[in-house]
């Protein structure tokens, strides 16, 4: 089994805003119409991780490839304001996971999705999104 991606969020998320296509994916469950927000919820904070794990990687890229070149000594303006957008970048990622953890605990209530030992809420309902492409 791969890893989300974001296209596949995409995807996933054009399935779940039809409230029949939405019930289709939740035809497992006890109450389909119940889980439609929560799963709604959970396709945008996943999505939302996916975007944020992505701008994380891409200024992380940016700024190993220009301190590579960088002179020795005292950073350059450019490299400093490359840090600071490296560490917001991060910040908002964590925030996202944070997110995620919160949105994913609530439709595992909801749901009663089995939880594996030794596996958090938010990898059980990725492995389970995973599952629904």
């Amino acid at each position: 089994m791969g890893k989300l991606t974001m296209a596949a969020m995409e995807t996933l998320r054009e399935r779940v805003a039809d409230d029949g296509r939405c019930d289709a994916l939740l035809a497992g469950f006890e109450r389909p119409q119940a889980l439609r927000e929560p799963l709604r919820a959970l396709v945008q904070a996943q999505q939302q991780l996916l975007q944020a794990e992505h701008e994380v990687a891409q200024v992380a890229d940016v700024l190993r490839r220009d301190q590579k070149y960088a002179p020795a000594g005292r950073p350059s303006i450019h490299i400093v304001q490359l840090r600071k957008q490296q560490a917001a970048a991060k910040q908002v990622m964590l925030i996202a996971r944070q997110r995620l953890a919160q949105v994913a605990q609530t439709f595992m209530q909801a749901s009663g999705l089995a939880v594996k030992a030794k596996q958090s809420p938010s990898e059980a309902v990725a492995a389970w999104l995973q599952a629904l492409r």
